[in-house]
This record gives structure tokens, C-alpha cells and sequence, in this order.
């Protein structure tokens, strides 16, 4: 399937609707847009806006009503599904909630079960996961006894080890006290830089959105903006009629405007605005 996904260069929705049968609420409401891989993409919006849908839909957890989803030339469909969850692995807001094994090696050695990987190859693949997510020193504790964003990190270590090409944060932060969330954020830099995967997380915030190459906007099921993440930032008229709040750079930036000081009109992440501001200050 590796091979397969070097030719799929993006991730379609045609015409995708989605609502649960027993239900008249319609979550995704005939959305057609595309997402390019090998990148990181941000899925933003309010609570009940349809992100989590969209990547349920992404990954084969749920069915579409109407309309299509392809991942390159691959249509996700109950035919695909061992294939598509190959090439989709997600990482959910609760790790608890991914957690089989009692100890640290155990647990990432589950999925590769389910896959059926030669044991003898497993203790090497182990240990690998867990280096890119910098726990090697944990494999033989138990979960119990780490912290947050350590658990985090092994779930995530669960899902490289079975290799898949798109892997999904579904709110992989928004459990975690503000350390573990900036240590997860670094490991996302890492992977997205040295790993080659396509990653999507779904976030509300715009400080760890602005950190992604691509930003998809949903709103009560509909697409309201699908770009790279500055031209989708520095629409600020977008941003405030749906009242989500600007990234912490943008909003220094605002503030040094009310006070007649000049700035760059460009979108300045908050890494950048702080490096600004430090040249002003020398």
C-alpha cells in the first residue's frame, strides 16, 4: 500500500453528506474540497461544526449518506476499509481510550498484532516507535503510572508503529496541562519535518493551527475555507464573524497597531512576531 500512496497526491470529498439514520441533523452537508498530502492541515471550528465527522469519514469509521470520498485514486468504502486503515491511523483527544496493553511495549505491540507482523520483528519495530516519540526509556512501565502527555505519546508511538501514511490528532491536546500539550505540539513539528507523513489534526486553536502548512474551516457541517494557513489568517473579517479567537502573535500585533506603533501588514505567526519584536527592542 506504500506504494499506492505515492501517487495519490490529494484527499477528495465530492459531494458528502453525512447524517446518522436515526437522526434528521445533517453533520456534513453536500461538501466537495480537496486536501493535499504530505503536509500538515489544521481542521478548525466550534464544537458541532463537523470536524470530527469529516476525518470519521476520512478513515472509515463512518459511511458517507451521499457522495464520495477518495484518497487519491482509492475510494474509502466498506471494500477499501483493511486498506484504508493501513494508510489511516488516528490518534484520539483520550489516549485511555486506545489503550489495550497493561505495560508500554505491550501496547504498541497490539496493533502490530493486528496486522500481523512476524514477532520476531516486533521488539525492533517497538523500539523504533517509541525513539520518534522520545519514550525508548519507558518500554517496560506501566501506563498507569505516566503522565498525560507520556500517555499521549505512546498512543501516538502505537500508531507510527503500523506505519500509516495520514495520521489524524483528533483534540490530541486538548486533555493535557499547557507542558504537555507544547510537548506534544514539538513532537507534531518532528514528525511533520523528518517523517513524510500527511498530518491532520483537528484543533479550535489558533496558536496550534497556524503551525500546520493548510487550514480547513468547517462550520455547522460546511466548508467556509479551505487554503494555506496565512491566507486563511489573516483573513481577520472570517475570523471574527466566526468569532474564533486570532493566534497570540496576531493578537500583539493588534495590540501594537492601537497603540500607533507600525508593524508588518503580513500574517506573523507567534514565532515570528516574538523575533520581531526582539530586533525592535536591540
Amino acid at each position: 500500500y506504500t506504494t499506492l500512496f505515492r501517487s495519490m497526491q490529494e484527499i477528495k470529498f465530492n459531494h458528502v453528506t453525512f447524517k446518522y439514520p436515526d437522526s434528521n441533523k445533517v453533520l456534513i452537508d453536500n461538501q466537495s474540497f480537496v486536501l493535499p498530502t504530505n503536509k500538515w492541515i489544521s481542521i478548525v471550528g466550534h464544537n458541532g461544526s463537523g470536524k470530527s465527522t469529516v476525518v470519521r469519514l476520512l478513515n472509515g469509521l463512518l459511511q458517507p449518506s451521499k457522495g464520495k470520498i477518495l484518497i487519491g485514486d482509492l475510494e474509502v468504502n466498506e471494500q477499501h476499509l483493511e486498506t484504508v486503515h493501513k494508510l489511516v491511523g488516528m490518534v484520539f483527544q483520550n489516549p485511555e481510550n486506545q489503550f489495550v496493553g497493561s505495560t508500554v511495549a505491550e501496547d504498541v505491540a497490539f496493533g502490530l498484532e493486528n496486522y500481523n507482523i512476524d514477532p520476531k520483528k516486533m521488539p525492533t519495530i517497538i523500539k523504533r516507535a517509541l525513539k520518534s516519540v522520545g519514550m525508548t526509556d519507558y518500554e517496560d512501565s506501566l501506563i498507569a503510572d505516566l503522565s498525560g502527555g507520556q500517555k499521549q505519546r505512546i498512543a501516538i508511538a502505537g500508531v507510527l508503529a503500523v506505519k500509516p501514511k495520514i495520521i489524524i490528532f483528533d483534540e490530541a491536546t486538548s486533555m493535557l496541562d499547557p507542558v504537555g500539550r507544547e510537548s506534544i505540539m514539538r513532537l507534531l513539528e518532528a514528525l511533520h519535518r523528518d517523517g513524510g507523513y500527511t498530518i491532520i489534526m483537528i484543533t479550535h486553536d489558533l496558536n496550534e493551527a497556524e503551525l500546520a502548512d493548510h487550514i480547513l474551516i468547517l462550520d455547522q457541517g460546511k466548508v467556509v475555507a479551505n487554503d494555506v494557513t496565512r491566507k486563511v489568517l489573516s483573513n481577520r473579517q472570517l475570523l471574527r464573524q466566526l468569532q474564533l479567537t486570532p493566534a497570540a502573535g496576531e493578537q500583539i500585533k493588534e495590540k501594537l497597531i492601537h497603540a500607533g506603533i507600525k508593524v508588518p501588514q503580513e500574517y506573523m505567526t507567534t514565532g515570528e512576531m516574538v523575533q520581531w519584536l526582539k530586533q525592535k527592542l536591540n
